[in-house]
């Protein structure tokens, strides 16, 4: 039973993967008897939680503790995560980081670029295999490989066409490393301004507060995400210098908005710039 390593994020259908291991997962909860908690996880999928709730319980709650088995976990840790949740954009969120952790720890991205259409079949009866009989999970890996692909094949494109379409490019300001491009952006809509926050924050200024930040997608550089923190600082991979901020619960941006979850990039760290028409790109980030 390997429980020194971070607690792996996971959902109902992901659970049979880490039975054994350390794992953290948000739960709706149902109902509370002595020593569990019977609730629904992000998948709508039951889940028992054993150990000892604290009182009072809200609707969400986070654990983290052993995964017995394929639907029940024996809790060490338990947070509040309140009463409003969006459990359903945090489960895609789940899916598209575990999707993407096992890209990279295959290094399936050569493979996709070199298989043919036989090659796919192929790997989709692989898929089967490795991620079980969680369609959704299935079909989610195969969302992104597919997005992958699509990267691939408008890199080795990209030679051949005289002037590729410039977009926004997000630089950290201190080394001017790329970490985020205008895909990666989740948007939201504007928040009302000061009401939306407690007395405490408030400023007194009436007037449309501008967004101070940028919120995008869990990307790789994100060291912080792995190690299994709920909040952190976000570092620059190149200089280490601070970004901004993440939290699987959520937080608010400064019109007001609140966005769960959040992957906030402050606008005074990094730069905004259209990336340069260039026939010959050297393309070394790593935002995914």
């Amino acid at each position: 039973m390997d429980t020194s390593s971070p607690a792996a994020f996971v959902n109902g259908a992901l659970l049979r993967r880490y039975i054994g291991q350390k794992v953290r997962a948000v739960v709706q909860v149902i109902r509370s008897d002595i020593g569990s908690v019977i609730g629904k996880s992000t998948d709508d999928q039951q889940i028992v939680v054993k150990g000892s709730p604290p009182s009072p319980l809200t609707t969400y709650l986070e654990v983290i503790g052993i995964a017995e088995t394929d639907n029940t976990i024996r809790a060490e840790v338990w947070t509040n995560f309140g009463d409003n949740f969006d459990a359903q954009n945090y489960n895609e969120l789940l899916l598209k980081l575990f999707c993407f952790m096992l890209v990279s720890k295959l290094e399936l991205l050569f493979l996709w670029s070199s298989i043919s259409r036989l090659g796919f079949l192929w790997f989709e009866l692989y898929l089967g295999t490795v991620l079980g009989e969680s369609l959704v999970v299935k079909w989610s890996f195969i969302e992104a490989m597919t997005e992958l692909q699509m990267e691939v094949e408008t890199d080795n494109s990209s030679s051949k066409e005289s002037l590729p379409k410039p977009q926004l490019i997000y630089r950290c300001k201190k080394c001017r490393r790329i970490v985020a491009i205008e895909e990666n952006i989740v948007p939201h809509e504007p928040g009302k301004g000061e009401q939306c926050f407690a007395w405490k924050k408030r400023s007194g200024n009436s007037e449309q507060v501008q967004c101070s930040s940028i919120f995008v997608e869990p990307m790789k550089w994100m060291q912080t995400i792995h190690d299994g923190s709920v909040e952190e600082k976000l570092l620059c991979l190149g200089c280490n210098a601070r970004l901004g901020y993440f939290n699987w619960a959520g937080m608010q941006c400064s019109c007001g908005a609140w966005v769960n979850p959040a992957f906030q990039l402050n606008k005074s760290r990094i730069d905004e710039c259209k990336s340069e028409p260039n026939p010959n790109p050297n393309t070394n980030m790593e935002t995914r």
